[in-house]
């Protein structure tokens, strides 16, 4: 609400011409704007439609290929069980004799090598039980004991004969190998597939055998590198103009098999849009990613089930439109200028008669009020210029008729206020010319007589109501030297006023009854040790000065009672008047003090006399 009611104060104070700018501004952009809007959402419907289409034949392809290599492996898979040379060598091998077992491994690798050697991206195959490891072990080597115990031997019986694909996972945890888990090895990251190999024998005499109840099963483990995986999607992205794509595979369990995101798959955690694209297999959707609109296609793998996507940024696939953005933005920046000139045309008929009233407003505000704007035309603006010639007459005359005569009523006021002064001093001043004479010599006194001869003689000479700062200070310590004579060792002043405010302009003795009150009244209880500061200092506009001192005080009711007029004093209420007459209402004094801690009084004045601040009307 703030901000739209700034918004309306902006518009409510702007020129005419601007606000008719605006508004044919406004007019033509909100037509081209509705246009481009309109032209580019088709665009970008009909592109994101073309951009899932493309990337989902992508999927089907892709997907269709690593369907028929992985499905050659399971293929192949399915022969072991009945080759009866494996199922010979399996019972036949002598666990407890190490010829035996190393005879039995190289058959068994030969027969490996037979069925899957020929497969350049199958990075090591076994057959696992529990007491040996059977296979071409010079690359990856994994002991018995670990597979045995591991989830990966528990999916083998699972999947009760099927080859079961497993995604990723951290080799040395699997398989309980501990002391291992901080060591980097280049198979860290591979894809397997395990199989339970219910062996079966048919002898020469055709009987059918199988494994021996008491065996264990052996298990078929092959293992694929991710690269064997994502290689045909790492291509199309090193292929594709989309500059931020992103591709993977995931598991229906959401465990990450690739991702071109390396940190996706250090956090080992599974899409934010995986459960919905499992339930429906494959296509497309739209999702905010960390901030980001992003359009994501994806398509199950048949021989898997893995959940195979591509992810771009929907700005990258709607890169084609920034011509057309270009256009848009060129075409609105034509229409703009043309507005903007009829606009400007239109203003210089509209405004003329609005800039007259002005400029003769502007004249009146610095006091011409001898102005009259020529009238032309009977249209609204004619009536108003010639409402306004004779709002301007009628102005003139009042000023003429009161200006004089209540110069003379202010000019009276002063000079009765500033007489208010100084009988009131020079009955103080007796006073203490009377205890001087009876308490010091002749010639102390012959300097009190001197400076009160000085005073009196700057009084009488300045017949104006101020006069500079420099003389009124000077008076004001020729007055302090009086009055420290009177009440000796009783108090000392410190006077601290900026050198720049030295030579301006301001009441007559309008420190003096401030200073006086503090001696008199705030002092009198004291025997000595009274201090009496006074500052003059700029502070923006105003020009702020104080007479502090440490004496007994005044009480809030007092303060409250001198402002309400309920105590009754001279001297400090006619300085206010003098003030508030001189520079305006806003001016004048206050009184900062409690009971015992001493009276500050601030006072209040403008830079010059006369030149009162304009108060504004809501």
């Amino acid at each position: 609400m703030r901000i739209l009611r700034k918004m309306a104060d902006m518009a409510a104070n702007a020129k005419f011409r601007i606000k008719l700018l605006a508004t044919y501004f406004l007019l033509v952009s909100f037509i081209i704007l509705i246009l481009g809007f309109a032209y580019y959402q088709i665009s970008a419907r009909n592109m994101l439609s073309n951009v899932r289409e493309s990337l989902g034949n992508v999927l089907i392809n892709n997907n269709q290929l690593l369907d028929e290599k992985l499905q050659a492996i399971r293929d192949k898979s399915e022969m072991l069980p009945i080759d009866n040379e494996l199922y010979q060598m399996i019972t036949e091998v002598d666990p407890s004799d190490n010829e035996s077992l190393l005879k039995a491994d190289r058959r068994i690798t030969q027969i490996l090598f037979q069925y899957f050697g020929g497969d350049t991206d199958i990075y090591a195959s076994f057959i696992l039980t529990p007491e040996y490891n059977f296979g071409n072990t010079a690359r990856m080597f994994v002991m018995p004991e670990g597979f045995f115990k591991s989830s990966l031997y528990n999916k083998s019986l699972s999947g009760q004969g099927d080859l079961v694909w497993i995604p990723t996972y951290r080799y040395a945890e699997t398989l309980g190998e501990k002391d291992m888990s901080n060591l980097s090895f280049e198979f860290s990251k591979l894809v397997s597939a395990v199989k339970l190999l219910n062996l079966t024998y048919i002898d020469e005499k055709g009987i059918f055998h199988t494994l021996p109840q008491t065996m264990t099963k052996p298990i078929l483990m092959v293992n694929l590198t991710t690269d064997y995986v994502g290689r045909l999607f790492a291509d199309y992205a090193r292929k594709s103009e989309f500059h931020h794509l992103s591709y993977g595979i995931v598991d229906e369990d959401g465990t990450v098999v690739i991702d071109s995101d390396s940190n996706r798959v250090a956090r080992r955690e599974p899409p934010p849009w995986l459960d919905e694209a499992i339930k429906m297999k494959y296509g497309s959707i739209q999702k905010v990613i960390d901030g980001r609109s992003m359009l994501i296609s994806f398509h199950r793998m048949q021989s898997t089930g893995w959940m195979s996507y591509i992810e771009i940024p929907v700005e990258d696939a709607l890169q084609d439109l920034n011509a057309l953005r270009l256009y848009s933005n060129l075409f609105l920046v034509v229409m703009l200028m043309v507005s903007i000139l009829l606009a400007y045309v239109m203003s210089v008929f509209i405004t003329k008669p609005i800039s007259r009233i002005k400029k003769a407003m502007k004249l009146m505000e610095r006091g011409n009020f001898h102005i009259h704007i020529p009238e032309h035309g009977r249209d609204e603006f004619g009536h108003l210029i010639h409402m306004f010639n004779h709002m301007n007459g009628r102005i003139q005359t009042l000023i003429e008729e009161n200006y004089a005569s209540r110069l003379r009523e202010k000019e009276a006021e002063l000079m009765a206020l500033n007489l208010q002064l100084n009988p009131h001093f020079l009955y103080n001043t007796l006073t203490t010319l009377y205890w001087i004479a009876l308490e010091n010599n002749q010639r102390e006194m012959s300097l009190i007589i001197h400076n009160l001869a000085d005073m009196l003689q700057t009084s009488t000479r300045n017949k104006k109501e101020t006069w500079p700062l420099r003389t009124d200070l000077d008076w004001l310590n020729k007055y302090i030297y009086i009055m420290s004579s009177r009440f000796e060792n009783l108090f000392h002043v410190q006077i601290d006023v900026e050198e720049g405010l030295q030579d301006m302009e301001v009441p007559k003795l309008f420190l003096q009854p401030f200073v006086e009150n503090a001696i008199i009244h705030g002092l009198v209880e004291k025997e000595h040790g009274g201090t009496i500061k006074i500052k003059g200092w700029k502070d923006g506009g105003m020009v702020l000065f104080s007479v502090a001192d440490n004496g007994i005080g005044i009480g809030k009711d007092q303060i409250d009672n001198m402002k309400t007029g309920k105590v009754h004093s001279t001297g400090m209420p006619n300085v206010e008047k003098r003030i508030k007459l001189l520079y305006g209402p806003q001016y004048g004094f206050d009184i900062y003090s409690s009971e015992g801690s001493g009276t500050t009084i601030q006072i209040r004045m403008g830079m010059r006399p006369g030149h009162q601040d304009k108060t504004e009307i809501e």
